[in-house]
């Protein structure tokens, strides 16, 4: 869907602008408030999402707050229990929320503007991991009180069955760069066992496009085929004995059908089609293992 061929027709049911997104500037206020952030790119997604949802406002910026405030509702929910046992990273979160442009669309890497969502992805990353019962030790230099042991500095560091495991994470900026920056990683691993994380929402889709699907988990299987088509069969062949394997992630913006006119045109279809904005992520894991012959096999 082009971003701006659904500007006249993207108006949300009203069950859906009266309920959710109250309820959503509820949770971002929340979200605020927890990491202390008055200012900078997350304090501006509130305005935009009202002004999209009250006012009819429908710029490029009004369109995909809703999208980019949700990584900071993520983090936020992922870290908001856990956040005590590693000093000082709540400043480091702040810190990647107060920098950078309101959109991804608006980074220049030649000026770092996009290091502030680098560094958030190795925060989501470590909070998705801590969720799912991962031990980790260490993030962004930062090492879990009370954990025992040197680490290297790497993204995160985890504690695999007594054995240290580091997470080195990318996200590159076009496809182009993606086999760069997975060598890079590599490199970064100097021989120690770990893993490849890669944020793909970069470049995941078309600029100026959205997902446009009838619900949110056909959006996600979409995203999913994406990264499974486009980005496993680049990196699968820089697993090597040291790699236990990649992870990668993606989210992208998206519009879902939430109702449709009984009124069809002389050609059949609906005169117009009612949108909400969605925000799609999926997690693609690629492991290294041995099969029973001992040969390389990817799961």
């Amino acid at each position: 869907m082009n971003l701006l061929e659904r500007r006249m027709n993207m108006d949300a049911m009203s069950h859906f602008k009266k309920q959710y997104y109250m309820d959503y500037i509820r949770l971002l206020q929340r979200a605020c408030d927890w990491i202390g952030i008055s200012k900078g790119r997350a304090a501006q997604y509130e305005p935009l999402i009202t002004e999209f949802f009250k006012e009819n406002k429908r710029s490029m910026e009004h369109i995909l707050a809703y999208n980019e405030s949700c990584e900071l509702i993520a983090i936020y929910k992922l870290w908001e229990a856990h956040i005590n046992h590693f000093p000082c990273l709540k400043q480091k979160i702040r810190e990647v929320f107060s920098k950078g442009p309101i959109m991804r669309e608006h980074e220049i890497p030649k000026t770092s503007s996009n290091r502030s969502r680098n560094d958030a992805f190795v925060y989501l990353l470590a909070g998705k991991l801590i969720s799912s019962g991962v031990n980790v030790v260490a993030v962004d230099g930062i090492v879990r009180q009370g954990a025992i042991g040197s680490y290297k500095g790497a993204d995160i560091s985890i504690n695999c069955d007594g054995a240290a495991v580091d997470i080195e994470c990318k996200r590159p900026q076009n496809k182009r760069a993606l086999e760069k920056r997975v060598k890079e990683a590599h490199k970064q691993l100097g021989g120690r066992m770990g893993i490849i994380a890669v944020d793909c929402s970069a470049f995941i889709r078309p600029h100026g496009k959205l997902l446009e699907a009838n619900s949110a988990e056909d959006a996600e299987r979409s995203l999913a085929i994406l990264l499974e088509k486009r980005i496993k069969t680049k990196i699968e062949t820089y697993l090597e004995t040291n790699i236990l394997g990649f992870i990668l992630f993606a989210r992208s913006p998206a519009m879902t059908r939430v109702g449709q006119s009984p009124i069809l045109s002389v050609d059949g279809f609906p005169v117009y089609t009612n949108y909400r904005p969605d925000s799609i992520s999926t997690w693609l894991v690629i492991k290294y293992i041995k099969d029973a012959h001992n040969k390389n096999a990817l799961k």
